[in-house]
C-alpha cells in the first residue's frame, strides 16, 4: 500500500524506527491542502505537523510503500482513531502521474510552534524526501537558527 507522508514521517531514520519494512518511492505532492503546526503534542512538547485545507496551496511530501504491518505500527504511533484520522489522498509526482496514498490527517487546531527537536526531524524528512527548498523555507522551518 502507499502512504503520504509530510511531517516527521518523512525522516527516514524515523520511518525505518517505526516502519522497517517501508520504503522511500519518490517526492510527491499534495493539491488543496496547507501544512501548519497545530495543537500540541505532550510527547514532542511543542505543536505538531498537520495538514488544512486551502484551495490554492499544495503539501509537499514523501510516497512510501509499507506494508500492513507497517501500516498498524503507523496507526499507533499517530494515536489512530484518537488523535489521528486516517484518510485517501490523490498524490502528485513531478512528472504529473498520480497516485492513491493513505495519510493521517486530524481536525485543525491552534497554530504553534514545534519543539526545536521537532522540527529538526520534520527538516531533516524534507532533506530525506528532496522537497523543494522555497517550500520548506516557506512552511516547515519555523526556529531560525
Amino acid at each position: 500500500m502507499l502512504y503520504f507522508a509530510y511531517a516527521s514521517n518523512m525522516n527516514s531514520i524515523q520511518m525505518k524506527r517505526w516502519c522497517p519494512a517501508s520504503r522511500f518511492l519518490k517526492t510527491v505532492f499534495l493539491e488543496g491542502f496547507r501544512f501548519v503546526y497545530d495543537g500540541f503534542s505532550v510527547t514532542w512538547d511543542g505543536a505538531v505537523g498537520n495538514i488544512v485545507r486551502a484551495e490554492t496551496e499544495r503539501v509537499w511530501g514523501a510516497l512510501y510503500e509499507i506494508t500492513e504491518k507497517d501500516r498498524l505500527a503507523l496507526d499507533a504511533f499517530e494515536g489512530y482513531p484518537r488523535s489521528y484520522d486516517r484518510k485517501e489522498v490523490e498524490v502528485k509526482d513531478a512528472a504529473g502521474n498520480v497516485h492513491r496514498a493513505m495519510t493521517y490527517v486530524r481536525a485543525g487546531r491552534a497554530a504553534g510552534k514545534p519543539h526545536p527537536d521537532y522540527e529538526r526531524v520534520v527538516l531533516d524528512g524534507a532533506k530525506d524526501s528532496r522537497l523543494p527548498e522555497e517550500y520548506v523555507e516557506k512552511f516547515l522551518r519555523v526556529i531560525r537558527m
